[in-house]
């Protein structure tokens, strides 16, 4: 109420009595409360016949607010946007606050500058967003920091407080360092009915497809690679530069019939200097894996920056561990990997892609000295490698060795998913204090594999009592009513149908 300058009003005179009464006098506390009273309503205008003017309403309540909040590429802003409720205008200050959601893998660290080491993004506390008088919203940018190694996608929360409501959102950096994994390429998602779709319409929640660089419009810009691929040709198209891996390519795929065919090849670059390196070998299964576009449904599958490429295996430079005389291909013609005697006995076409630079090596199988991987001693281990963080035992084991239980076999690829979804609302028991287990994509659970192993093929310090049995992943193939899977039995990853008994071991971080 707004109260305007008006002359003192006069005294009140007593009121007169009531008839067959004498009249009496106020005494002086009643009579200055009446006086307060008329000076009130006759400087608010109020009151019967005073001809002052009508009150304006209230003005409309400014919340509830919505709150949204865009992933964001490192090094560029997380734009907070805070909107009033329907109808309501600025002026109008919001506070907001940033906070890491826990401190380990996965989530993004705070600071106040983002040269210092390991500061993902600047903090705020209880900072003011103001809408401006006369509109609706303002966008507030949140400083994220650059990425100077590889480093997972990672997560913050960011609060906001107005008219005695907070709303927390979940905020994305994403990383854009090259060294992770590639997506797979996949984009569609399978649903109970075995038919393939957007994932916005599937019944089959958790799918490879609805997640990741392939997913995001922050990283699946078509100008780079198909989807979230991103390759970069180098020395006038000789060679090409994996942006996601770090990875640098011979641009040129040849057909090599026999390994030691494609050995000479690798002789060949070196002596002939290819895009000035003299680094040039075959690459391992897991690179060379890693160019497997799954989303391809004819041809090869493998993007198209990389050239002219077969619909054929093409051999890796990594012997099988059951039998030396074979050694691990990548088929580029159904995406599978599996091993082939180097002689090629039965005549079939090969070819030879290689790559630059020194491989990553892998642990030996039963070695305790594992600095790849962290174990976190409460059932969970993180890879150093790929930034993602696993459950150490696969589903139903339990204990330091994974020796208590029995392993769960899922009868289908919508009940792996659905596991996901039951130990995520149990975050204190069987999610390890986790709410963001997912199943694995095909390439996430392939980086698990230990080429140099069999039976089980993983680093078996780290994954104690892992079985040697078929594991499921998140990733449909284009094929209806067909899944990707990785056998650890001795590492093949191949195709089968959605249903079929197969254990699980799921992951965190990393998309």
């Amino acid at each position: 109420m707004t109260l305007s300058h008006r002359p003192a009003p006069r005294p009140l005179a007593a009121p007169p009595a009531p008839a067959g009464r004498a009249a009496r006098s106020l005494s002086p506390v009643a009579l200055a409360g009446l006086l307060g009273a008329a000076a009130l309503l006759g400087g608010c205008g109020g009151g019967g016949g005073g001809g002052g003017s009508t009150p304006p309403p209230p003005p409309p309540p400014k919340g509830p607010l919505t709150v949204t909040v865009d992933p964001a590429l490192a090094g560029s802003p997380l734009n907070l946007k805070i909107t009033l409720a329907a109808g309501a205008t600025g002026p109008a200050d919001v506070l907001y606050s940033t906070a890491a959601v826990t401190a380990t893998t996965g989530d993004a660290t705070g600071g106040d500058r983002c040269n210092s080491v390991g500061v993902d993004y600047i903090s705020a506390t209880r900072a003011t967003a103001t809408v401006p008088a006369g509109a609706s919203s303002v966008t507030v940018p949140i400083t994220t920091c650059a990425n100077t190694t590889f480093e997972p996608n990672e997560r913050l929360d960011i609060t906001t407080e107005f008219e005695g409501r907070t709303t927390t959102n979940r905020a994305s950096i994403v990383n854009t360092f090259a060294g992770g994994l590639n997506d797979t390429g996949i984009t569609q998602c399978l649903n109970k009915a075995n038919a393939l779709g957007a994932c916005s319409a599937t019944d089959i929640a958790g799918q490879d497809a609805a997640t990741g660089r392939d997913a995001s419009t922050l990283t699946n810009d078509g100008a780079d690679g198909r989807v979230g691929f991103s390759f970069t040709a180098t020395s006038g198209g000789a060679c090409v530069q994996d942006q996601v891996t770090g990875l640098l390519w011979d641009a040129t795929s040849a057909t090599a019939n026999t390994l030691a065919a494609a050995q000479v090849q690798a002789d060949a670059a070196n002596a002939a200097n290819r895009c000035g390196r003299t680094d040039w070998r075959l690459p391992t299964p897991a690179e060379l894996a890693s160019l497997v576009d799954a989303g391809v449904t004819t041809g090869a599958r493998i993007d198209a920056k990389l050239g002219t490429t077969a619909a054929v295996p093409s051999w890796t430079g990594t012997a099988y561990a059951g039998d030396t005389r074979a050694n691990w291909v990548v088929d580029f013609g159904s995406g599978a990997v599996a091993f082939e005697p180097g002689t090629n006995p039965l005549g079939k076409t090969f070819a030879a892609r290689l790559v630059a630079g020194t491989a990553a090596a892998d642990a030996d199988c039963d070695n305790t000295t594992t600095p790849r991987y962290t174990d976190h001693g409460n059932g969970t281990v993180t890879d150093t490698r790929t930034g993602l963080m696993w459950m150490q035992c696969v589903d139903g084991l339990s204990g330091a060795s994974c020796g208590t239980g029995t392993a769960t076999t899922h009868a289908s690829f919508s009940a792996a998913l659905a596991r996901a979804t039951a130990v995520n609302a149990d975050a204190a028991g069987a999610g390890k204090t986790y709410n963001d287990w997912r199943v694995p994509n095909r390439n996430e659970l392939a980086s698990l594999v230990n080429w140099r192993c069999s039976s089980p093929a993983i680093q078996r310090t780290r994954f104690p009592g892992t079985p040697s049995s078929s594991v499921w992943t998140s990733s449909a193939a284009t094929v209806a009513g067909f899944v990707w899977y990785v056998d650890f039995t001795d590492g093949n990853v191949g195709l089968s149908g959605s249903t079929g008994n197969r254990v699980l071991r799921l992951v965190r971080a990393g998309q």
